[in-house]
């Protein structure tokens, strides 16, 4: 994948403005108190600053979290920083490596995977959607030519093209569906982390890992607080996230190392969720 920070800076003024700006393209830059031009722009260095009628602003190089937070245009919710950078460490993704992910997106954490597994390894892609692929494509620029990112327009229900992958990421509403598919495509120990938002989603998922191989090392959620960096009166932020996403992480085992009760699923009347029951018992596990 070409470098999506290349050529690229961070415009603040260290309060509310922040603003990712290519200087590839020819348009003037629009600040709160006026414009300037990327030709004055590219002129001043890394770490430098400007004036716009008595208002300074500062210029750094975009790195990733600029890319991701202010840089990338956005057709879904991104997974956030604060999630990303734990991904990487439990999914123990580093250079070389062979993943793949369901659910693009926009393509934030295809980028975070493209830049970490470097030009040896390879990130496998699979979206549904040919819009957000379309999205993803000119968000990363994987058509300007080399990629290590191999997007599939497909879903994980009519299978997974690659085998001994060292770990796989689900960003998808409804990941249990796809133990199944994720296991099979895995290396033994590989590793596997779900993204979902809600409480009833982990519950669900947690529950169809019985039928599979997997051993689940941890269910989390991150929370970051930032604070306002005055000496004289440090203090959180006003405002934080509160809630982005919960995230489970698995390990693939090999098959019937880990031996749990099978699940059940039960029809529920119509426009009711299906209550899934420990095989041969009631919803508090009881037997018949």
């Amino acid at each position: 994948m070409e470098d999506v920070l290349a050529e690229k800076v961070l415009i603040t003024d260290l309060s509310r403005f922040r603003r990712v700006v290519d200087l590839r393209t020819s348009e003037s830059v629009g600040l709160p108190s006026g414009h300037i031009s990327r030709e004055e722009l590219k002129k001043i260095p890394a770490g430098g600053s400007f004036e716009v009628r008595d208002k300074r602003y500062y210029v750094l190089p975009c790195d990733m979290h600029d890319f991701v937070m202010e840089g990338l245009k956005r057709n879904t919710q991104i997974v956030y920083p604060k999630d990303s950078g734990y991904i990487l460490l439990k999914l123990d993704i580093f250079p070389g490596k062979k993943i793949a992910e369901a659910g693009t997106g926009s393509g934030a954490m295809t980028a975070i995977f493209s830049r970490a597994v470097g030009s040896e390894g390879r990130v496998y892609s699979y979206e549904q959607d040919i819009g957000l692929i379309n999205h993803a494509v000119k968000n990363l620029k994987l058509d300007a030519g080399d990629s290590n990112v191999v997007i599939h327009h497909q879903s994980l229900e009519q299978g997974i093209h690659e085998q001994d992958l060292d770990a796989f990421f689900l960003d998808v509403r409804e990941p249990w569906k796809l133990l199944g598919e994720v296991y099979g495509c895995l290396k033994p120990g590989g590793h596997l982390g779900v993204l979902v938002p809600t409480t009833n989603q982990v519950s669900r998922a947690l529950l169809a890992f019985n039928n599979w191989d997997f051993l689940v090392t941890e269910v989390a959620e991150t929370f970051l607080r930032t604070y306002k960096p005055v000496p004289a009166r440090l203090r959180p932020m006003d405002r934080m996230i509160g809630h982005t996403s919960y995230l489970i992480f698995a390990r693939k085992m090999q098959p019937d190392t880990i031996r749990r009760a099978a699940v059940r699923v039960v029809p529920a009347p119509e426009g009711e969720d299906d209550v899934i029951l420990p095989e041969n018992g009631d919803q508090d596990g009881r037997e018949d």
